[in-house]
């Protein structure tokens, strides 16, 4: 999927930025033509289909680069970043590309260095030297046949509340997601600052959907406040997205956002008092969203939503989304009555790395457990009220 549509990008899109790291511009033409060249290089290393390569390598142009090109080779992306490198003993990967100074030594491992770093991206053009001598200026292999439980992108549970858990995506599940945020517009994503780094959820597994539309995506190498305000003025972005913490400092600040249209509030719940103050301070509609790694996809309010419904709940599923609330013994329960959230879609993940015997978090109807605690009310809307007792960490 991700081949195909980095190809169409770069014939829509072209000269486009699709990626945009402080001033540093790489755009969907030079995208496409570079992951063709790393993953000549990456299948000139020995990565197969199914192997796992793992990013331990900053936010950035490389990050996207590298996870097009493996998934065009049909490798397997796991994005660690530069601070969660325990989660390495869990993937068993045939490749690790990180950039100076990020891992100690790793014995038996095939360790590709590029020549990247968190300082100064003053070039203006994206530099292939950022690659080092990974790209092979070569076709990538051919294309294999579809496959939609073929694995992709590997992303991780948050580990507040227990050990991390690689959670796997395949085809399947990316192609659900891409339905679901782009269906079959092509070019209608306006820019957006992401909030949470790129081998998140967030971004690990819609980013179909930034191909498809066309989104131009800001990335922080590390998210600040003043960071997050000042590309959010200087390129008039419109929509202000990330956790409650992330923006309750941006309210912090006082900085003005002249051209804000739109805030969203996901990855945990949003206190009403934090939804209230964010529209009275902005004027514009706030949106609460819920969804657990597992999920894919979730629920949400929606800007034409009364305001009250952001602030006592996290909305209603999104279409293909089915909600269930459950005891502990897995019995369905009625409206108004809490119990253990579950949810289901075509994007819940395919499984845990390594089949792990949190392999349960499964019910026997698809519906995944996440751990919280909810209830539905008359109107549909799902409210939350932390975790149930008898939840695994997760």
């Amino acid at each position: 999927m991700l081949r195909l549509l980095a190809g169409e990008a770069a014939r829509r899109f072209g000269g486009r930025a699709a990626v945009v790291t402080g001033t540093t511009r790489l755009t969907f033409a030079d995208l496409d033509r570079l992951s063709d060249h790393v993953a000549a290089g990456l299948a000139h290393r020995g990565a197969r289909i199914g192997d796992v390569v793992v990013l331990a390598l900053p936010d950035g142009p490389e990050f996207v680069i590298c996870y097009v090109a493996a998934a065009k080779i049909g490798a397997v992306t796991a994005g660690t970043g530069t601070e969660r490198l325990e989660l390495l003993a869990m993937l068993n990967p045939a490749l690790v590309i990180t950039a100076p100074r990020v891992l100690p030594s790793l014995p038996g491992l095939d360790v590709v260095t590029l020549p990247v770093d968190d300082g100064d991206r003053a070039r203006q053009p994206y530099d292939p030297a950022r690659l080092g001598g990974l790209p092979r200026a070569e076709p990538p292999p051919p294309p294999f046949p579809p496959d939609p439980s073929r694995p992709v992108v590997i992303t991780f549970t948050s580990g507040r509340t227990g050990p991390p858990k690689g959670v796997v995506f395949g085809e399947r599940q990316l192609e659900a997601i891409r339905a679901h945020g782009a269906g079959a517009r092509w070019g209608t994503g306006e820019a957006r600052l992401v909030p949470h780094p790129l081998g998140r959820l967030g971004f690990a597994t819609r980013l179909p959907v930034f191909l498809q539309t066309g989104r131009t995506c800001h990335v922080l190498p590390k998210w600040s406040v003043e960071g997050a305000t000042r590309v959010l003025r200087e390129h008039g972005i419109g929509v202000l997205q990330g956790s409650p913490y992330q923006l309750s400092r941006v309210l912090d600040c006082g900085e003005n956002l002249p051209d804000l249209a739109l805030v969203l509030s996901g990855g945990a719940p949003a206190a009403p008092e934090l939804i209230r103050a964010l529209r009275a301070r902005y004027g514009v509609p706030v949106c609460n969203r819920y969804v657990c790694t597992e999920a894919g996809l979730g629920l949400g309010t929606r800007p034409d939503d009364p305001p009250e419904d952001a602030e006592a709940s996290v909305g209603k599923p999104r279409s293909g989304v089915d909600v269930s609330i459950r005891d502990e013994e897995g019995r369905v329960l009625p409206h108004e009555q809490p119990g253990e959230v579950l949810l289901r879609s075509e994007a819940v993940m395919s499984g845990y790395v390594g089949n792990s015997t949190d392999q349960p978090v499964f019910a026997k109807d698809g519906f995944v457990r996440t751990g919280d605690r909810g209830y539905i009310d008359h109107t549909g809307r799902l409210h939350l009220e932390g975790r149930v007792p008898w939840a695994a960490g997760s």
